[in-house]
C-alpha cells in the first residue's frame, strides 16, 4: 500500500508504504520519506495517520515499523512516532559493517584448533539424515531460538562460507550468511547448542566463515547482524568486533495499535497553514493546495 503527498503544482513530495501480512491481521510500515524542502511541515504525520487509517480499514489491528538509526531523520522520526501514538522505540539487531581487510587483522581472527570431536564443514554438505534429525528434536523438545532457526524459507544462502558445526558427529551449531551483492556477504545468524555456549566455538565459526570470504579475494565487504537479546554476543561485539568495524548501527522497532483507529480516515488535515486534501484511492494522495 502506498500513499502519496504532492504539492498544489501536483509535484510528488513525499510517500509512505505498508506491507499487510500474510495473516491479513497486522501490516508492516515499509517507509516514510518526505522531500527535504517539505519538511518539519506535518507532511510526515499526514502520510503516517492516513496510512494507518487505510490499513485499519482493510482488516488491520496492529502496524509495526522497524528503522535503523544513525541516519539524520532518526529524531524527527522518533518525534513523528512518538506524536502518533506508537510504543516507545526498542532495539532489535546490531548491523555491524567492515571490510574484509580491516577485519582480517582482528586478534580473534587467527585461526583456532577445535579439539578432534568438533568438525566445521560447508552447510550446503548437511545430510538429508541430518536436517531430519534437526527438525525432529525441535519439534519434540525446542532448543533453537525461532530467529535462529536454520531452514528458514530464505534467498540467496551464501554457501561460499555458509558453515555447520560437528560435535561427535552431531550437528549442534551453525553460521549462515548471505549474498547481498556481488561484493558484499551479510553474517545473517549463528548458533551453538546451549550446553557448547561458553566454549567460543561460535567465535570459531564466525573467524573460519569470515577467513573464506577473505580467501575469495573479490568480495570486500561483510555486514554482521546481531540480535539485540543475545548479550554475550552483543558483548563479544562491543568490545571486541568494534575496533575492526567500519560502522555500527542500531534497528528498532515499535508498533501501533489500531483497533481503536477512526473507522474512516480524514479527509482533511491542517498543515502548516494550509489544508490538505487526502484523495479517496486505493494508492491514496495528499494533495497540497
Amino acid at each position: 500500500m502506498a500513499i502519496a503527498a504532492s504539492d498544489a503544482a501536483n509535484q510528488p513530495i513525499g510517500l509512505a508504504l505498508a506491507e499487510i501480512r500474510p495473516s491479513g491481521q497486522s501490516a508492516e510500515v515499509l517507509s516514510i520519506f518526505v522531500q527535504p524542502t517539505h519538511r518539519q511541515q506535518g507532511v510526515g504525520a499526514a502520510l503516517l495517520e492516513r496510512l494507518t487509517a487505510e490499513l485499519s480499514l482493510r482488516g488491520c489491528s496492529s502496524a509495526h515499523f522497524i528503522y535503523t538509526t544513525g541516519q539524520p531523520t532518526t529524531k524527527a522520526l522518533e518525534r513523528l512516532l512518538q506524536k502518533g501514538n506508537w510504543t516507545l522505540p526498542q532495539p532489535r539487531m546490531l548491523v555491524c559493517r567492515s571490510s574484509t581487510e580491516i577485519i582480517a587483522n582482528a586478534p580473534w581472527m587467527r585461526r583456532q584448533t577445535l579439539p578432534s570431536v568438533y568438525e566445521i564443514f560447508p552447510w550446503q554438505d548437511i545430510t538429508t539424515a541430518e536436517c531430519l534429525a534437526i527438525q525432529q528434536t525441535q519439534a519434540s523438545s525446542p532448543w533453537i531460538p525461532r530467529d535462529l532457526y536454520p531452514f528458514q524459507p530464505e534467498k540467496n544462502l551464501e554457501p561460499l562460507n555458509s558453515l555447520g558445526l560437528r560435535y561427535q558427529g552431531q550437528v549442534v551449531g551453525w553460521m549462515i550468511t548471505h549474498r547481498l551483492a556481488p561484493d558484499t556477504i551479510r553474517y545473517s545468524y549463528g548458533f551453538i547448542r546451549q550446553d557448547l555456549q561458553k566454549m567460543g566455538r561460535l567465535i570459531s565459526l564466525i573467524a573460519n566463515a569470515i577467513q573464506l570470504q577473505i580467501d575469495a579475494e573479490n568480495i570486500p565487504n561483510g555486514i554482521w547482524v546481531v540480535s539485540c537479546s543475545r548479550a554475550p554476543m552483543l558483548q563479544f561485539v562491543r568490545k571486541h568486533m568494534a575496533p575492526y568495524l567500519t560502522s555500527i548501527e542500531e534497528t528498532r522497532g515499535c508498533f501501533k495499535s489500531l483497533i481503536n483507529d477512526a473507522s474512516q480516515p480524514t479527509t482533511s488535515v491542517q498543515i502548516a497553514d494550509r489544508e490538505t486534501l487526502i484523495i479517496e484511492k486505493p494508492t491514496a494522495c495528499v494533495t497540497y493546495s
